[in-house]
């Protein structure tokens, strides 16, 4: 699960895993194992994004790769917020093609407020949502 010598500005817990604003505006959350995602769930991920970011854009690398599970609600709250103006983009990441097909059904499926590209390396995710913040 490696994401390189990324410098950790600041760290919280969510209710699902650890969220790191790194340098550069990029929020990473890796999921814990068998996490179970719900509304209540999201909905204090959206917040903690907002509260990280601070009034900045930013983009999110998920890691998504320990998921044990994600309710139609979390996913349809996720897809729909921009966590109020500041998340600019999310990168997904995933372990194998099943992963990758059902993840990216749901973003077809969802029509997401901002671009969301699906990575099997958490280097590629983050060098892209990089881009994306300075885009």
């Amino acid at each position: 699960m490696s994401y390189g010598d990324e410098r950790v500005l600041r760290s919280v817990a969510s209710p699902i895993g650890q969220m790191d604003l790194l340098d550069g505006g990029v929020i990473r959350h890796v999921l814990e194992p068998a996490a179970i995602v719900d509304a209540a769930a999201a909905t204090e991920v959206l917040r903690l994004t907002a509260e990280l970011a601070a009034g900045s854009r930013v983009a999110v690398v998920v890691d998504l790769r320990a998921i044990g599970f994600a309710d139609d609600d979390a996913q349809r709250m996720f897809s729909t917020s921009d966590a109020g103006g500041v998340e600019v983009a999310t990168a997904l990441v995933v372990h194998g093609s099943i992963a990758k097909y059902l993840v990216k059904r749901f973003t077809n499926k969802m029509a997401p407020a901002r671009p969301v590209k699906i990575f099997e390396s958490p280097l590629e995710a983050l060098a892209w949502t990089r881009e994306m913040v300075a885009g």
